[in-house]
């Protein structure tokens, strides 16, 4: 059966999570099996977690490897036709998996079905390009893309989207085959608009499902004792994907206007807040370093050092 509940594997990426991973882990119900992969390389979790949850796999990772290289990995390690890929500091409601395995035989086109998502009780607003707003140029004006208005409430039923975050997604794993794969250039940021965009490109299509639901605690799937350092690191991943991710999916031309524009914005801004803000000087440095890094077309190689 599609909705076979035996038939998807439960997939969490964690970088020194600390109790929030454990707190994940109990709101996903046993019937599904539990893939991690850490990238902190805590070795004295694995005995801990594998004795604790009877379902769960957690493999450890000699390096950090970054979300995309992370699920990629996953999908070469599972045997489920779909995968529900989340983070740490994801609460995963009640029914929330089940519902949208009931949901496959609905919408055969499918690639991705993203539960409702919700920050903190807030509804997530999300669902097409138009964030970029050179992408309505491109695809609005070739039909390529439908795209859909933003919601200020949850929708009242199902819609299709163009794009939904990475959160929380169940993906059809047949489908993802035939694009092949996550983008693992990428480190952070922007992948899961990247695999979005390329199915829809594909002609599959992308399904926030109404009845499951997820909060999400943004930016707090890291221990906050390192905090300062994941900022940076947030802000340099980003800049750096955000480039990259222009530049494949539009032309040159706009990826090294936006992209130099930014440089050149977030160079000043660093300079200007180091006199009255350094925290926010920092900050910009971050993302001129990530976009600089970006536009030189070198690898995000970029890696907070952290000390346990």
């Amino acid at each position: 059966m599609p909705n076979d509940l035996t038939n998807c594997t439960v997939v969490i990426t964690t970088f020194f999570a600390g109790e929030k991973l454990e707190n994940c882990i109990k709101n996903i119900p046993k019937v599904f099996k539990i893939l991690i992969i850490d990238n902190g390389g805590e070795n004295q979790k694995k005995k801990y977690f594998e004795e604790k949850f009877s379902n769960l796999t957690y493999y450890i990772s000699d390096k950090n490897l970054g979300v995309p290289r992370s699920y990629s990995l996953a999908n070469n390690l599972i045997d489920t036709k779909y995968m529900f890929n989340t983070q740490p500091d994801v609460l995963v409601k009640k029914g929330c998996i089940e519902n949208l395995l009931k949901k496959v035989n609905d919408y055969p086109n499918f690639a991705i079905l993203s539960p409702t998502i919700f920050h903190n009780n807030v509804y997530v607003v999300e669902g097409d390009f138009k964030t970029l707003k050179i992408f309505k140029k491109k695809y609005k004006e070739t039909g390529k893309l439908k795209f859909n208005p933003h919601y200020k409430n949850p929708p009242e039923g199902d819609l299709s989207v163009d794009s939904v975050t990475g959160t929380a997604m169940l993906i059809d794993r047949d489908k993802l085959k035939l694009i092949k794969d996550w983008d693992t250039n990428i480190f952070n940021y922007f992948e899961d608009m990247d695999l979005c965009l390329r199915f829809r490109l594909k002609g599959f299509e992308i399904i926030k499902i109404r009845n499951a639901e997820v909060d999400h605690d943004a930016f707090a799937s890291h221990d906050e004792s390192f905090s300062q350092k994941m900022d940076f690191s947030r802000n340099w991943h980003h800049s750096w994907s955000r480039f990259y991710f222009l530049k494949k999916h539009t032309t040159k031309l706009n990826a090294y206007k936006y992209g130099l524009i930014f440089l050149i914005k977030s160079i000043f801004k660093s300079i200007f807040y180091l006199f009255f803000k350094r925290s926010k000087a920092i900050t910009h440095f971050a993302k001129a370093y990530g976009t600089l890094f970006s536009i030189l077309n070198l690898q995000p190689t970029y890696r907070p050092k952290i000390k346990i």
